[in-house]
């Protein structure tokens, strides 16, 4: 998958894991940044133990701090984030509605289903209700989820991922600079206000 990095476009690593992803894209979307979204679905193995989250109390706080910015934005967070699925094909089916240009729909949906309605955003059935729910075709996502050419597309991210030293979600980069984290998001906004 080549991602063109264009010093004037804003770019957006995301993952469906994270919810504050899903609150760092709401935001720049009402800042009016509309970014080009990545896939941050394979981390660079140098990093890998820096983004797993197997410590409990950071788990816990995840929830506290998240009712905290959901509630901000008006959004119902569910009482327990569903357990995690297979990453890689739920972008993997993104991927391929994003060519489509209903990426943007289908992200938020998959995100309201995780966060909002404690659904397993891996289950195709979801997937296929989704689809549905945007008016694209179910098979087209359904088919990218087991696609194994997607998902080398998908792994070939990583060398974008450490050009640009990106190691979290959402980081938000625009002219090679990195913000990390939905609380950046001002400092980007500003720039690009001083741009246009």
């Amino acid at each position: 998958m080549d991602i063109d990095i264009n010093d004037n476009e804003v770019l957006c690593f995301f993952n469906f894991r994270s919810p504050y992803a899903y609150v760092g894209i709401k935001k720049a979307l009402e800042l009016n940044i509309n970014p080009k979204f990545v896939p941050f679905c394979y981390v660079p193995k140098e990093i890998l133990e820096a983004v797993t989250l197997n410590n409990p109390y950071k788990r816990d706080y995840l929830m506290e701090d998240c009712r905290r910015l959901f509630d901000e934005l008006n959004i119902d967070l569910v009482n327990e984030i569903p357990a995690d699925c297979n990453w890689p094909s739920v972008h993997a089916a993104w991927s391929e509605v994003n060519k489509e240009g209903k990426g943007l729909n289908f992200m938020l949906k998959i995100f309201e289903a995780r966060f909002k309605k404690g659904l397993n955003v891996g289950d195709k059935s979801i997937i296929t209700n989704i689809c549905n729910e945007i008016e694209i075709s179910p098979k087209l996502a359904l088919s990218a989820m087991d696609n194994e050419d997607i998902d080398k597309d998908l792994k070939s991210l990583t060398k974008i991922m450490r050009e640009l030293k990106v190691f979290g979600v959402p980081t938000f980069i625009y002219k090679k600079e990195r913000f990390w984290g939905q609380d950046r998001l001002i400092y980007l906004k500003n720039i690009l206000d001083k741009v246009n």
